[in-house]
């Protein structure tokens, strides 16, 4: 399991229980202050950064082979495979950290059929030797934080079989495919508490770019 896309800072949020819940930054002057009111740190969440090298390019190419070596099938995921991604993402639905900046919505499986028929999404999995899908990567170009670079949307393996390196072999995959078509910088992140994926990112060779705190007012 890995959490959704890389953290945005926000001014306000609103806590699962309805609480106001300010996202900063880490190391924000304005956190000492709250912190000085009573506000408290509920949660934290991060964003990670690759730039493409050829050691990341062999750590990738390193990862497709330990799955493929296990038993898994790497694919490129298209428009036929929606549905089958919406089903893997939604039987772990539960499993994913819900913080005010790491929240995710299972997608809706027209909608991805139609973002990876026309290019605004790509997919990439792992398929057992009976065509079981155990995991999945989404990801899409960003739109106005920084040039050129693919964000992850979600992560997600099944959890039968997590903790055997699915999560970072699609994700791996994913970075081998889009670097050959000229992709030099990607972008992910998640919760604090989830640090299978943040280990899973590292080992690609994802660096922690940026920390964010979750504040909770004083009750």
């Amino acid at each position: 399991m890995s959490a959704p896309r890389s953290p945005a800072p926000a001014a306000g949020a609103a806590s699962p229980a309805g609480a106001e819940v300010r996202v900063l930054r880490d190391g924000d002057p304005a956190v000492a202050a709250l912190s000085a009111d009573g506000w408290t740190v509920a949660a934290e969440s991060w964003g990670a950064r690759l730039r493409v090298t050829a050691a990341v390019l062999g750590r990738c190419a390193a990862a497709v082979t330990a799955a493929t070596d296990a038993g898994w099938e790497l694919l490129v995921l298209g428009p036929h495979d929606a549905a089958a991604v919406v089903a893997l993402d939604a039987a772990c639905a539960a499993d994913y950290p819900d913080t005010a900046a790491t929240r995710h919505d299972v997608p809706d499986a027209a909608a991805l059929e139609r973002d990876l028929r026309s290019g605004a999404r790509w997919a990439y999995g792992a398929a057992a030797a009976d065509g079981r899908l155990d995991a999945v990567t989404v990801l899409y170009p960003s739109v106005g934080r920084e040039a050129a670079m693919v964000e992850t949307d979600f992560t997600v393996t099944r959890a039968a079989v997590r903790g055997r390196g699915l999560a970072t072999a699609v994700k791996a995959a994913a970075v081998l495919d889009l670097a050959a078509q000229g992709h030099e910088l990607f972008g992910t992140g998640g919760a604090g508490v989830n640090e299978a994926s943040r280990r899973a990112n590292e080992a690609l060779g994802y660096l922690v770019t940026e920390r964010w705190l979750h504040l909770l007012p004083p009750h």
